[in-house]
């Protein structure tokens, strides 16, 4: 028999945050103490809310022999009640507390799913409740974790929240049910374990009614951050894409928040501090306009509008290229001529003929080095080429070395050979060759000295 006060909370709590609808509910249980009182008080409760039980039992593949007798367990319990019950099992024994989660929960969906269940009930009690709160706050948490667990978020319902492990202890004793036993929940290599076994019994010293004292805590948590999630609800436009008026959000912490939650919708990323805290540096002025490049996009301000952007595409580049006398080619917008007449404003060099069937033309390479042991990468900073052009800029090399980038290194001294002539673009995609950039790669200062038959000025 259920205790009368123990299903009074439960039909109470269920009823107070319309957990449930009438109609089929998957209910998770694994046969330890907590999910066997939640089916029978569901049981016992079914007929009063509508609901048709379906029960659920997950296999994790980490008790050997003892899983086996979980199911049996489960399968004799769903018998007693009148419910069917569907047994999933793990492609493999899971290594973490993380992976064994993901596994279960992508089980119970699925049998969501499979039955039209609007909801999954799980055993979570206000004990669980206090750890999950405590897990949150060590891990530097902010509001929403002090929150903890609700009543029901994305079809996951928890009607035991309200009661506790000794009324679930009595949930089983007045039903003559003797609940599954996991050893590993007294192991305190798990970190929920070490809160449940050391730090609560401590701050039971303290407050013997610590559990409870917590339980509030994420209620009126949970209160603060829901009427906080309407207002960013409100400021967030619809549209993902669309403009933010900084103007109206006066109120900093609003403003951040309100920021990072657009973040979320239009990106699909959760910043990180540092990452909300570029953005809300970006938009704390009104002056002119400024963008940064976040995890997922590109916010622009402009003067007093944020707007959030997919992140700009990748230019295409074009392949290495090998060079043959005679050609004249177009590489990513630079023209590059071999033996062939003069080219307007090019950097030139001579190709000793050994080494011109060797030769291509290439983007730069992560470990690139020039003649002398320097690093490509920190020619393209001192010369502060932008970021998006250096993938652009020709690279003519070898199989086994870096023999010349035009407008950046002197070409290797030669005699006798081919003439190659290398004129930098105006413009190239959607990269504009500024000014800058295009004297960079004709200028004779770009170089220490002017090679013979450079480039004319």
């Amino acid at each position: 028999m259920i205790p009368i006060r123990v299903r009074a909370t439960v039909r109470d709590y269920i009823r107070a945050h319309q957990i449930f609808e009438p109609g089929p509910v998957v209910v998770a249980v694994s046969g330890g103490r907590d999910s066997t009182a939640l089916l029978l008080v569901l049981a016992d409760l079914a007929d009063e809310l509508g609901l048709v039980l379906h029960v659920a039992h997950f296999d994790h593949r980490v008790r050997g022999r003892q899983s086996a007798e979980d199911a049996d367990f489960v399968a004799k319990l769903a018998n007693r009640v009148g419910a069917p019950i569907r047994a999933g099992r793990a492609d493999r024994p899971t290594k973490s507390e993380d992976d064994a989660r993901r596994a279960r929960y992508a089980f119970l969906r699925r049998a969501a799913a499979q039955i039209g269940a609007t909801a999954i009930a799980t055993g979570h009690t206000k004990e669980d409740q206090a750890e999950t709160v405590l897990l949150h706050l060590v891990r530097g948490s902010g509001i929403a974790g002090l929150a903890g667990m609700r009543p029901l978020r994305d079809g996951i319902a928890r009607p035991l929240l309200a009661v506790t492990h000794e009324d679930t202890a009595a949930v089983c004793r007045g039903a003559r049910v003797q609940p599954r036993t996991d050893p590993s929940n007294r192991s305190l290599a798990y970190a929920r374990n070490r809160v449940r076994h050391k730090v609560l019994p401590e701050l039971a010293k303290l407050n013997p009614r610590v559990v409870d004292a917590i339980a509030r805590l994420a209620d009126a948590a949970a209160e603060r951050h829901d009427a906080e999630q309407g207002l960013i609800d409100a400021a967030v436009p619809t549209d993902p894409h669309g403009p933010i008026e900084l103007g109206a959000l006066t109120d900093d912490a609003l403003r951040a928040d309100v920021l990072a939650e657009a973040w979320l919708r239009a990106t699909g990323n959760t910043l990180t501090r540092r990452h909300r805290d570029a953005l809300a540096r970006l938009a704390a002025s009104s002056d002119g306009t400024r963008a940064i490049d976040l995890p997922g996009g590109r916010a622009i301000r402009e003067y007093g509008i944020l707007r959030i952007a997919p992140p700009p595409a990748e230019a295409r580049l074009d392949p290495p290229t090998s060079l043959r006398a005679g050609d004249e080619i177009d590489w990513n917008g630079w023209r590059i001529a071999v033996g062939t007449g003069e080219v307007d404003g090019a950097y030139e060099a001579t190709v000793p003929l050994s080494l011109l069937r060797k030769l291509v033309v290439r983007s730069r390479r992560s470990g690139d080095r020039i003649a002398g042991g320097g690093k490509l990468q920190d020619l393209f900073t001192d010369a502060k080429i932008p970021a998006p052009v250096r993938a652009k800029w020709p690279v003519l090399a070898t199989d086994d070395a870096v023999w010349w980038v035009p407008g950046l290194t002197l070409p290797p001294a030669s005699g006798r050979g081919t003439r190659l002539a290398v004129a930098a673009p105006k413009q190239t995609g959607n990269v504009l060759w500024t000014t800058r950039v295009r004297q960079v790669a004709s200028n004779k200062d770009a170089v220490a000295e002017r090679p013979y038959g450079g480039p004319r000025t």
